[in-house]
């Protein structure tokens, strides 16, 4: 990793991407790509995205947000991203995990209980946590 991004800055935005899609998921029981950005000072931001681009259709929506955030990197705004996204049916979470010099895809599996049947109330456990090396689409 470059200088002036440690484990313990990785860490933070990874748990707090993690949080968020844990919290959705309780919630709702899905939700949309969830994008998060560390800025120099450390702070982490939960990125709200409006999309005014036209769409062509060949690219992806993981596509449009590396670019994105590729852009933010670019202009020196941020110094590592996270997206979180639901995978389909396998009750898998993935964390797209970015820094200069540092690109894992880190799978999170989970459990989820649901109790109630006037006010649904759902319950996520986590599973062992995994992480691929993978080529870095952002820094």
């Amino acid at each position: 990793m470059t200088e002036g991004i440690t484990q313990d800055a990785l860490d933070r935005l990874f748990t707090a991407a993690l949080e968020a899609a844990v919290a959705r998921m309780e919630k709702d029981g899905h939700f949309f790509p969830l994008v998060f950005e560390m800025r120099a000072n450390g702070m982490i931001h939960n990125m709200a995205m409006l999309e005014t681009a036209p769409v062509d259709g060949t690219a992806d929506v993981l596509e449009r947000l590396a670019a994105m955030l590729r852009s933010r990197a670019n202009e020196g705004t941020i110094v590592a991203s996270a997206i979180v996204l639901q995978g389909g049916g396998d009750r898998r979470m993935s964390v797209r995990l970015r820094a200069p010099d540092y690109a894992k895809d880190i799978a999170v599996p989970f459990d989820i209980e649901r109790k109630g049947f006037v006010k649904r109330r759902r319950r996520l456990s986590l599973g062992e946590i995994s992480g691929d090396t993978v080529a870095n689409d952002v820094f």
